[in-house]
């Protein structure tokens, strides 16, 4: 439970400062001028992504020696799945809508499942590779 607990910390942290860069990049959505889609996929949406990625690379370290992939998906997606949807209530232009919210949401869940992946394949390589080894407490022995 520890484990679960310091993902949803860190992942948590995580999604603040998320919000917080999109805060300050996110163009400002004028009534009377177009909207430049381009803008908003580059400044708000592609970088939630990255984060998203980055929110469950993070929270699955902390749970990477556990078999069952449900439970891994669990102690990653809250950080993204709330932050998606206080991007709504702080204001960001591109989620002041139920159309934002809900794509921020996709983006999310794409990002937690990138994330996820990311996190197991660099776990198996580090099982095969041996770079685990500060468990093992080798890496004392080698200084």
């Amino acid at each position: 439970m520890r484990a679960v607990f310091s993902a949803w910390l860190t992942s948590g942290v995580i999604a603040v400062f998320a919000l917080l860069v999109l805060k300050v990049l996110a163009p400002a959505d004028g009534q009377a001028e177009p909207v430049d889609e381009y803008a908003r996929v580059l400044r708000v949406h592609l970088p939630w992504l990255a984060f998203c990625v980055l929110m469950a690379v993070a929270a699955g370290s902390y749970v990477r020696d556990w078999a069952n992939d449900l439970g891994r998906a669990l102690a990653a997606f809250p950080a993204p799945l709330l932050g998606g949807v206080a991007a709504g209530f702080i204001g960001l232009p591109a989620s002041s809508t139920a159309v934002g919210v809900l794509l921020h949401l996709i983006e999310a869940a794409l990002g937690v499942l990138v994330g996820l992946a990311l996190s197991k394949a660099l776990a198996q390589r580090w099982e095969v590779d041996g770079s685990d080894r500060r468990e093992r407490g080798a890496w004392r022995r080698s200084r």
